[in-house]
């Protein structure tokens, strides 16, 4: 299996109030971009003016499985379909469990699509002026931290290793030339 990354332009930018930072939601019903961009945003929408810093978007992977192993070409791993639904009829756009993220989404994350508990949903907040990002991990996936002050040129931060647990990273704030932070969260597979 390898990962081939296309991502296409995300169009409304989503985020945190200046208020609070809080929950964040991957999961986003209807901030959730189709399955096909294989983009999920986070947050509420708002205008960039009243934006302080979190976490805005999770980018999954477009991914090309071997043939061997997705013979019903849906770009569900067949054994995952088996594991979860008993065939490989699966609907990779359609969500099982009603949680807001499409079963193709439930796949890249290392999530259960049977259970509306289990999405990948990042938490972000700021205290003692640091930006905390706690990431949900899966084993056999990575997780890169990509951050702007200007949500215009974005920097690779960090690549977190999947282990099943929570990991948090870090971000002082006086860091950043504006006194804003912005992060994404790229999912990829091992």
């Amino acid at each position: 299996m390898r990962n081939i990354r296309h991502y296409l332009p995300l169009g409304i930018l989503l985020g945190s109030l200046a208020t609070g930072l809080g929950q964040i939601d991957s999961g986003g019903g209807l901030r959730s971009i189709a399955a096909a961009s294989n983009h999920s945003t986070i947050g509420a929408p708002f205008a960039t003016s009243e934006i302080t810093s979190g976490l805005i978007e999770v980018l999954y992977p477009h991914i090309e499985l071997d043939p061997s192993l997705d013979v019903d070409s849906d770009g569900l791993l067949d054994s995952w379909e088996m594991q979860f639904f008993g065939s490989i009829s699966a609907v990779p756009d359609a969500d099982s469990d009603g949680d807001g993220t499409t079963n193709l989404m439930e796949y890249l994350a290392g999530t259960n699509p049977l259970s509306a508990a289990s999405r990948f949903q990042p938490e972000c907040r700021e205290e003692n002026g640091k930006l905390i990002v706690t990431v949900p991990t899966a084993i056999g996936r990575q997780y890169k931290v990509w951050g702007s002050a200007d949500l215009q040129s974005w920097e690779f931060q960090e690549t977190l290793t999947g282990d099943g647990s929570s990991i948090a990273w870090e971000y002082l704030m006086s860091q950043s030339p504006s006194g804003r932070y912005f992060l994404k969260i790229e999912i990829l597979l091992l």
